[in-house]
């Protein structure tokens, strides 16, 4: 997701001799759709500008810097692309992995035909004759296939999925499984299915975090249009939440600082002490964060934003009076 948000972060940057502050860099930002702390801004403007390759000016003569976009970077208007900028967007599309989320390829996409109207329809020689990117999407086709098997010919299945259970990351082996559904959502190919044949959810998980597939001689189940619309309603409740940036502490040791849970998109790390590290994430608020959170009470602190920590306090309390 960094990719649009950097070009989102480039497209609202005046040319130079203009300039804007992350201050109110932050607040256009805002009003076209896209929430960043300030701290984020700085970070990522930062990276562009010793990245040199987009263009970006930085004033230091006074505070707040002033932050402009060369104007000869875009040919003297913001809607007229240079050959440099039209040769950087042909390259990137080029070299663009599948695995990126569907936004970001529509976004350099729709840069990189703008880019080839630049130069009237011809590549140039360089990017012509340029070999193809030697990136692989890491998937697993003979999964896939075999999950694709199971839905056409609706056969149940056994597996192994990948579950974190008290802090530790396990493949965990399932007798029976039923998929009945393989969708992409944000650029990652999600198995829809059910458990065994007493459970009645449905669930959806990341196609890479499933191994070991082998069909079985059995009819699998079919989901109830209430199950479906259960799952979809998770789904959708999830995805309407808020952007946070949340700041937790944590033990050196601990599955999260090891990376088997992920709270989020990872910007911040440092180190407090010999036993502790200080996260932070960009993420979306949700409950299934805040249960998540909760669960690990005992050993995360949630230092920011406030209203979470709050909420988990609130949560902890009441269990306290439970006991007593």
């Amino acid at each position: 997701m960094k990719t649009a948000r950097h070009n989102s972060i480039l497209d609202y940057i005046p040319s130079s001799p203009k300039s804007t502050s992350v201050k109110k860099l932050k607040v256009t930002l805002s009003q076209n759709g896209l929430e960043l702390s300030h701290r984020m801004l700085q970070r990522d403007l930062q990276s562009l500008y010793e990245q040199g390759c987009f263009g970006l000016e930085k004033d230091t003569r006074s505070k707040p810097y002033g932050w402009s976009i060369n104007a000869q970077w875009r040919g003297g208007s913001a809607k007229i692309m240079s050959s440099e900028v039209a040769e950087h967007y042909l390259l990137l599309e080029q070299l663009l992995p599948q695995s990126v989320p569907s936004d970001v390829k529509r976004s350099v996409h729709t840069k990189a035909e703008q880019a080839l109207k630049r130069f009237n329809g011809h590549v140039p020689d360089w990017l012509a004759t340029l070999p193809k990117s030697s990136l692989k999407v890491n998937i697993d086709t003979h999964l896939v296939a075999q999950i694709e098997h199971a839905i056409k010919h609706k056969r149940a299945v056994s597996a192994e999925l990948y579950r974190v259970l008290y802090d530790e990351a396990h493949w965990l082996k399932f007798a029976e499984l039923s998929f009945y559904n393989l969708v992409e959502q944000g650029g990652v190919l999600m198995a829809q299915f059910m458990v065994g044949q007493l459970h009645d959810k449905c669930y959806q998980m990341p196609v890479y975090r499933i191994r070991n597939v082998h069909i079985l001689q059995k009819t699998r189940r079919e989901p109830s249009a209430e199950q479906l619309k259960s799952l979809r309603s998770a789904i959708n409740k999830g995805m309407k939440q808020e952007t946070i940036e949340l700041i937790v502490k944590v033990p050196n040791h601990s599955a999260v600082n090891q990376g088997f849970i992920e709270l989020g998109e990872l910007i911040d790390k440092q180190q407090i002490d010999d036993k502790n590290v200080l996260l932070t994430y960009q993420t979306i608020d949700t409950e299934q964060l805040t249960d998540e959170l909760f669960k690990c009470a005992h050993w995360i602190e949630v230092a920011k934003p406030e209203k979470l920590r709050q909420r988990i306090i609130s949560k902890l309390k009441a269990a306290t009076t439970n006991y007593l």
